[in-house]
């Protein structure tokens, strides 16, 4: 849920702005009272939260564990979920935007600015509250690497700890995603007042298309400035880095170190441009995990690039949203070949549940394909320790030693980041998950594997469905647009 949060916050106000039909285009109150609405629930939420981890942290004090941590993991992710219900309620139902809009105006991504501020406040606040046990947490972590001999970090104040969630947790997605919405904006406020009547109404859809796709590229360059990161220096992990880079031919820029104070063990690839793409390692990753399990991490990441996932999980998402709107058009059709005439509050009702139904199969169907793809990029780790890429490695087949070396990474990812193995992630999938199917995987061939051949099933229905929505875009472009819920409430064919 860390990870949606921002697309789901900035999803919902993108609804609103562009589907008067799902959305209140006045306000519901006056703007103070919708004001006190919107901001209510989200405070509500967190005296709530506030009550249940603290009960957490005394459990914790009493040497009370693993139960607490598992619980007040829990109660954080109910809390975001109740915070977006509460924000969705606001801008859809309440209409907060309008209100918002009611007293400054339509202003570029300002507004947008007002209207998320309730929601990010609640995520501020629940991290703010949370720090009590992470702090304890840090304590029992200390003593284990003295006992162990590992690196040892200062325990960041409060302050420090919120600062690191939000640039993580929050500005990671938000800067790109808001960069992207406020380009949109001047580009049709531009085009609707000096271009209207010179150019073509495509012209402003295809010149924020391509902003998007420049903000997409250089992305991996603003996240040099949010997160700390700073270039990998010499040495063995530089060195294994390199090997697996040029062993399966993948350009990167740059290797980074992302200093966390040793509170996170993850690693990441950014980029789609070899010029442009950065991989990186966190301190306590490099320190605290053995060569080897390093290795397997460094190799799962570069198979990330190898397999293309971060372009193909872009064109899936594009595949899914045209696939959902051909599930919001169905109803509407249908309203429209059975007579066409109906109150339009009851089309504005079908075309936000048609909208609420084609949103969640989406969203399941897009972490699915990005588990199988997490699955093949662990996949990708065990086969390059087993010998993929090498001259001599035609018969290999998977080894034990390979498949220890990642189930170990991923056991010490749970361990060192306290998470137990079993959450499940959207994304990812639980780390057990994870490590029973690669123990599955000792003794087969190292190439022509089951997930390598779901995988470009995967892809080949994704392509299918953009080309196929490509046609009927093409086609609807060239004979009218789909009935909207406006057109059928009165009557009338679609222009």
């Amino acid at each position: 849920m860390t990870q949606l949060f921002p697309i789901i916050i900035v999803a919902i106000v993108l609804i609103a702005d562009s589907s008067p039909g799902l959305a209140r285009t006045e306000p519901l109150l006056d703007p103070p009272w919708t004001t006190v609405l919107a901001l209510g629930p989200v405070l509500a939420i967190l005296l709530l939260a506030a009550l249940g981890l603290r009960r957490c942290d005394r459990r914790l004090a009493r040497g009370q564990a693993p139960g607490p941590i598992i619980a007040a993991d829990r109660m954080l992710a109910v809390a975001r979920w109740a915070i977006v219900v509460a924000h969705a309620s606001a801008v859809l139902l309440l209409g907060w935007l309008a209100a918002v809009r009611a007293v400054i105006g339509d202003w570029i991504l300002l507004d947008e600015l007002i209207v998320l501020l309730p929601p990010l406040a609640g995520a501020l606040g629940l991290w703010y509250l949370h720090y009590p046990i992470e702090r304890r947490l840090r304590e029992a972590l200390l003593l284990r690497r003295l006992d162990t001999g590992q690196p040892i970090y200062r325990i960041p104040s409060r302050g420090q700890y919120v600062l690191q969630q939000v640039r993580t947790h929050l500005l990671l997605l938000l800067v790109p995603v808001l960069l992207i919405l406020g380009v949109a904006e001047t580009i049709h406020l531009v085009f609707a007042r000096f271009g209207q009547d010179r150019w073509p109404t495509w012209w402003a859809d295809a010149a924020t298309f391509a902003a998007g796709l420049t903000v997409f590229t250089i992305a991996p360059l603003l996240a040099r400035l949010v997160l700390s990161v700073e270039p990998l220096g010499a040495g063995p992990v530089r060195d294994d880095l390199d090997e697996v880079c040029r062993r399966h031919r993948v350009r990167v820029r740059q290797f980074l170190l992302w200093r966390t104070d040793g509170s996170m063990i993850n690693a990441a690839v950014m980029g789609v441009l070899g010029f442009l793409r950065y991989v990186l390692l966190t301190d306590s990753l490099v320190e605290a995990l053995p060569r080897e399990q390093v290795r397997a991490v460094m190799a799962h990441e570069v198979g990330h690039v190898r397999r293309h996932h971060l372009p193909w999980l872009v064109l899936t998402l594009f595949a899914l949203l045209m696939a959902a709107g051909f599930i919001v058009t169905v109803p509407l059709l249908a309203i429209d070949a059975i007579g066409g005439r109906s109150d339009a509050s009851t089309v504005a009702w079908v075309d936000g549940a048609a909208t609420a139904v084609a949103a969640v199969a989406a969203l399941l169907a897009f972490g699915w394909v990005s588990r199988r793809y997490e699955r093949q990029a662990d996949t990708f780790a065990v086969q390059h320790l087993s010998g993929l890429g090498e001259t001599d490695a035609t018969d290999a087949r998977i080894t034990e030693e390979a498949v220890g070396a990642m189930h170990g990474a991923l056991g010490g990812v749970a361990r060192l980041n306290t998470v137990d193995p079993g959450r499940r992630s959207w994304r990812h999938g639980s780390i057990r998950w994870r490590q029973e199917y690669l123990q599955s995987l000792v003794g087969r061939p190292v190439k022509g594997l089951a997930i390598d051949r779901l995988v470009r099933w995967v892809k080949v229905v994704a392509a299918v469905a953009l080309v196929l929505g490509a046609v009927a875009t093409a086609l609807t472009w060239d004979s009218g647009s789909p009935p909207t819920p406006t057109t059928i409430a009165n009557g009338a064919d679609a222009p």
